[in-house]
């Protein structure tokens, strides 16, 4: 559903390839924050460890494809696992700033830390910024607007063993109030964002890296790039930045009639709604009212090694993984990645032009893929989905094509073999987690 452009306010929109509908698929795991995931167990993250990413309790992934361990020489594609890693933290030894939700002090030092805007507003190239465990109440706009380098780049997170929480919920939605990025070279990582009035964190800036970031229950997306439209082609801003380890779920704009909540229609759990090069690897998104994960308008975006579930609550799409929309959304690549029991579809083009779906596993959506006259659909699997397009894209290699049936280890959204093809059978080496 297209939307408005201004920034950092509405989120991405782009129908849905193909007109087809429904619900089909879009229960099974249950509707609340800590619902298994594919392969671990997606809860909110908020428990005193910070350890990881919130998806399980040492952020062990979504459709984990097998232990890299056990991989012998060749390394297990995606290290083994398709959704969020364990994120490692920063050595206390290279802290330079503190910030408690309590501190007031301004030398922000371990033992009398500041306020998380003092901190953040003294950081610079080479800074680490520690945010002690505990609520961190936003009433006002979070501003990560330094320029880092990329061999000194500005680092934000929770102490070790602790965990950082932004929240929103004392603000109205629509509040204009906002987590936002804007400077570049930022490493934001092992904290969490809810209840935020719009987006969780809103990314305008280039060459900023998140790892090991949860988002949920924000009224519009949980993570969202934008580059303004008229910037295109794209790289000034909203380009070259990296999502890894990152989990999105349950971010709804659903009973907000406003345009810009439309009634769920704007709150994907990530969206890069224009920019270029930006990248999703090893995350995990689920329960959001809109898309999973939509690169709407967007150049050269590329997603690997994730899992998109369970997307489309009130007038939402509910795509799993989505391309399209103009400026020309021209070279989104889609690979190892799972689509799992979302509203709509799985895999969708959506008039994205060089579209690539490549080792990639649809599972009881809707439909499985929509496809284009330049699409790309390899080396794929689909289970209890439809495969549907037009025109001349190349469409290859893929399990039913082969004329096999697959087989896998587990069909068992919790386990840690979920869509894991059977050693020796037909399809064994395609999917997502095919070898």
């Amino acid at each position: 559903m297209e939307a408005g452009t201004d920034a950092p306010g509405t989120d991405s929109g782009g129908g849905s390839g193909g007109s087809g509908g429904g619900s089909a698929g879009s229960g099974g795991l249950g509707g609340t924050a800590g619902a298994s995931a594919a392969g671990g167990h997606a809860g909110e993250g908020t428990g005193g460890t910070g350890a990881t990413s919130g998806s399980g309790g040492e952020g062990a992934a979504a459709g984990q494809a097998g232990s890299a361990g056990a991989a012998g020489a060749t390394q297990a594609p995606c290290q083994g696992v398709i959704g969020p890693m364990p994120v490692e933290p920063t050595p206390l030894a290279q802290a330079t700033h503190f910030a408690a939700p309590n501190g007031t002090s301004k030398n922000c030092t371990e033992a009398a830390p500041c306020d998380v805007w003092t901190a953040i507003a003294n950081a610079g190239p080479g800074s680490v910024v520690f945010l002690r465990g505990g609520v961190y109440p936003v009433s006002k706009s979070i501003a990560f607007h330094q320029q880092g380098t990329q061999t000194g780049p500005i680092t934000i997170e929770s102490y070790p063993g602790e965990l950082a929480i932004f929240d929103g919920s004392s603000l109205k939605p629509g509040t204009q109030v906002y987590i936002r990025v804007t400077g570049a070279f930022y490493h934001l990582r092992r904290f969490e964002v809810r209840h935020m009035p719009m987006q969780g964190i809103w990314i305008g800036g280039t060459d900023n890296t998140l790892d090991g970031i949860v988002a949920h229950h924000n009224k519009l997306s949980g993570i969202q790039i934008f580059s303004p439209y008229e910037e295109y082609p794209y790289g000034k801003y909203g380009s070259r930045n990296t999502l890894r380890n990152c989990v999105a779920h349950d971010n709804s704009g659903v009973g907000l009639l406003d345009p810009e909540f439309a009634d769920g229609g704007n709150s994907d759990g990530i969206s890069i709604s224009s920019g270029a090069d930006n990248e999703v690897d090893h995350c995990l998104v689920y329960l959001n009212s809109d898309d999973g994960i939509d690169t709407w308008r967007s150049t050269g975006s590329s997603i690997t090694c994730s899992v998109a579930r369970q997307s489309g609550l009130g007038s939402g799409d509910g795509n799993g993984f989505k391309a399209g929309g103009k400026p020309p959304s021209d070279g989104t690549v889609v690979r190892r990645c799972i689509s799992y029991r979302n509203k709509q579809t799985g895999f969708d083009y959506n008039s994205g032009k060089n579209v690539v779906f490549e080792h990639v596993t649809a599972v009881e959506d809707h439909r499985g893929f929509w496809t284009g006259d330049d699409t790309q659909l390899m080396n794929s699997v689909v289970v209890g989905d439809s495969v549907q397009g037009y025109g001349s894209g190349q469409i290859t290699g893929n399990c039913w094509q082969t004329g096999g049936s697959p087989e896998f280890i587990s069909m068992d959204p919790t386990s840690p073999d979920f869509m894991r093809p059977l050693p020796g059978s037909p399809c064994s080496q395609l999917g997502a987690a095919g070898q």
